[in-house]
């Protein structure tokens, strides 16, 4: 992380970066009809449902304070945001360390502790994670690029995970397996809390199933729209 970028979050925040792109317009939309006939829409679109319980990191260095503000906003009951976890794990880190390589569960660890919140990272496996239902922060290591997901739920052979660019999503175990180093970073006490939030029902209905072609992004509900054939097509 430069700090250059650590300075922009300390000052005037800056616009989204390139990493997550502009959010699409949710809730109320006004639909007018030749200006005599005019409605309200409620709008939720696919991109915006995988976010409900995710917060989405808005720099592509702030994947960490992201994913502690998810897990602590909907997973444990504390309403924090990016910034505010971004501003704490900052003032309360290694600020040296931190300008050179970002953030790390160090880090998360420091911040917690400042709030009276204990928390630590374990080697466990996938099976230890699924016995305890326990929600936490994985860090994944994907082509090369190191980012922090969390781990929310089981289904199958596939993990639900909240990741703070892509929103909820589903990984095949096998493939997880391969990207993670088993650390696994929980917060301690308060189980009961943590198995009420671990595989709930709305994040599982939430995250995109598989897709029938890998790699391919399935078209917007107007690129959809958009393949409606002419009067004199039939």
């Amino acid at each position: 992380m430069r700090s250059g970028a650590i300075m922009a979050w300390m000052g005037v925040l800056l616009p989204l970066g390139a990493c997550s792109g502009a959010l699409l317009p949710e809730g109320d939309n006004r639909v007018n009809y030749g200006g005599t006939m005019e409605f309200r829409l409620p709008v939720n679109s696919m991109i915006g449902r995988r976010f409900d319980t995710v917060v989405r990191q808005q720099y592509d260095f702030s994947c960490g304070s992201a994913a502690l503000a998810t897990l602590l906003r909907y997973h444990y009951d504390d309403p924090q945001t990016e910034q505010s976890v971004f501003l704490g794990m900052w003032r309360d880190g290694d600020q040296a360390q931190i300008r050179k390589v970002g953030f790390s569960m160090l880090d998360m660890k420091r911040y917690l502790a400042a709030r009276g919140l204990s928390a630590d990272g374990y080697r466990v496996t996938l099976g230890q994670i699924m016995k305890a239902r326990t929600p936490g922060i994985a860090l994944i290591n994907f082509n090369g690029y190191r980012h922090f997901v969390v781990v929310v739920g089981f289904e199958g052979r596939t993990l639900i995970l909240g990741d703070p660019s892509l929103g909820l999503r589903r990984e095949d175990r096998s493939v997880f397996q391969k990207q993670w180093n088993n650390v696994y970073f929980v917060l301690n006490g308060r189980t009961s809390v943590a198995n009420a939030h671990f595989n709930q029902a709305a994040d599982l209905a939430r995250a995109p199933s598989y897709r029938f072609y890998p790699g391919a992004e399935p078209l917007s509900l107007s690129g959809l729209a958009l393949t409606r054939p002419g009067l004199n097509s039939f």
